[in-house]
């Protein structure tokens, strides 16, 4: 018997890490289970311009730019999605 096909969902967190000792800064965009713990990207434009950056690099991956809802209606967020036979 075929196993199904399953499918993981993640949304894109964009996170800035701070080196203490030098001040050097480092972003890092990191993929995270829920919804509540990705980035909020106040405008369109913003979140378009990380979707084409994320787009370019995880071509295995379909990309998803999700608009503001009644419970978050300040931001868009980038959704992705990736089936595993």
């Amino acid at each position: 018997m075929a196993l199904p096909k399953m499918t993981n969902t993640f949304w894109l967190g964009a996170n800035i890490i701070f080196d203490l000792e030098t001040g050097k800064t480092t972003r890092v965009l990191m993929f995270v289970w829920r919804a509540e713990d990705a980035s909020v990207f106040a405008t369109k434009q913003e979140a378009q311009d990380y979707l084409a950056f994320v787009q370019r690099r995880a071509t295995d991956i379909k990309w998803f730019l999700d608009a503001p809802t009644t419970q978050r209606p300040h931001g868009f967020l980038i959704r992705g999605e990736q089936t595993k036979p």
